[in-house]
């Protein structure tokens, strides 16, 4: 293998940075490395951020556990992973990305860490894949189940 550094790529990464805090809007610098045999480009990112997703791994299994376990709205699911404060009218109802995050998920496309199939409504999804993210929290085994699924995301797959 003949990697040679290809220079940076910024990108932005939403959600908290830590469990408990608010919501930011965080630019992360990827590392770009072309293989010199084949003229691939490969990323190297920190292992929070997900591909193709605005919102870091931790934050989206969060959400997840919000909506799914805690049983909270999706509304209330955004308000606890998003910076943006300010809100067009269709997302007073709901979160079209915590749904759409869902039917990936359902796929078991969505964390590294989750691959298997989930089926039902979008609650039991959402809840099923927030509790095996969080089976792989370190302990504290008291702490909740979003807390843990933060904590979970965060580790390699």
């Amino acid at each position: 293998m003949q990697l040679w550094g290809h220079g940076v790529r910024a990108r932005q990464v939403r959600g908290p940075l830590a469990f408990g805090e608010d919501p930011s809007l965080v630019t992360v610098e990827g590392r770009r490395y072309q293989c010199q045999r084949c003229e691939v480009v490969i990323i190297v990112e920190p292992r929070s951020v997900l591909r193709y997703r605005h919102f870091s791994g931790s934050a989206v299994a969060m959400a997840l556990a919000v909506f799914g376990v805690e049983s909270a709205s999706a509304a209330q699911a955004r308000r606890r992973v998003s910076p943006w404060r300010t809100i067009g009218h269709a997302a007073c109802r709901g979160w079209v990305t915590l749904h759409r995050w869902i039917a990936v998920a359902r796929e078991g496309r969505l964390l590294p860490a989750v691959r298997h199939r989930a089926a039902g409504d979008d609650r039991r999804v959402a809840a099923r894949v927030a509790r095996a993210v969080a089976s792989r929290a370190p302990p504290p085994w008291d702490a909740s189940v979003a807390a843990r699924a933060f904590a979970g995301a965060a580790l390699p797959a």
